[in-house]
């Protein structure tokens, strides 16, 4: 899959989180309670690094 940052905004993260069963940060908040960059360091390390911008 191949899916820039400018393409890739706080909903649809928490969305593709939500997919692979991740409810709550690692913190305990809620996904929604996070910053896109918070998100996006999430997606990033739990779900095997698949999107461009978790290169960057």
């Amino acid at each position: 899959m191949s899916v820039t940052l400018s393409e890739f905004d706080k909903e649809q993260i928490i969305n593709t989180l939500l997919e692979h069963q991740y409810f709550k940060m690692p913190d305990g908040r809620q996904l929604y309670e996070a910053s896109e960059s918070e998100l996006q360091l999430f997606i990033c390390s739990a779900i095997n690094d698949q999107y461009n911008f978790c290169s960057l």
